[in-house]
């Protein structure tokens, strides 16, 4: 049997822990969620390790931009992941969540990935527990 393709969407703290990360995944495909690029930019100030990434990531995204098309997917290596940034349908996000939580607009990413396609297994990232619980709460694989 078929090893079922995988996609991560990433949370904004794993941005801010390893800038490199997108280099990390292999051959599986990332999303970058629209809102994480708004909350990395709010971090790019800042004077310590996280400022620091921040700053490395939108470096990092910028050199993929230049290389392809972030919004249909670009390949980071040879052999390695396609990143693309998205953004998410409202529609997707449960009434229980409010829709203006960064966190919740994340999930929802994850969420209308997981809709458009349905054959591969989207998987969120994210080293916040609520996060996790949430979208276990959902039906939606987590990992940290």
């Amino acid at each position: 049997m078929a090893k079922a393709k995988k996609l991560y969407v990433l949370d904004t703290n794993v941005y801010l822990t390893d800038f490199n990360c997108v280099y990390h995944f292999g051959s599986s495909d990332i999303v970058v969620p629209m809102k994480v690029l708004e909350e990395v930019d709010k971090h790019k100030k800042r004077q310590d390790s996280v400022g620091m990434n921040a700053r490395h990531f939108i470096r990092v995204l910028d050199e993929l931009r230049e290389k392809g098309d972030i919004h249909t997917g670009v390949r980071v290596g040879k052999n390695k992941s396609v990143l693309r940034v998205a953004g998410y349908e409202p529609s997707l996000l449960p009434a229980s969540l409010d829709p203006s939580n960064p966190d919740n607009q994340i999930i929802a990413t994850a969420l209308t990935e997981q809709v458009a396609l349905p054959e591969t297994k989207v998987v969120l990232v994210s080293r916040d527990v609520n996060v996790r619980v949430k979208c276990d709460a959902l039906g939606l694989p987590t990992e940290d």
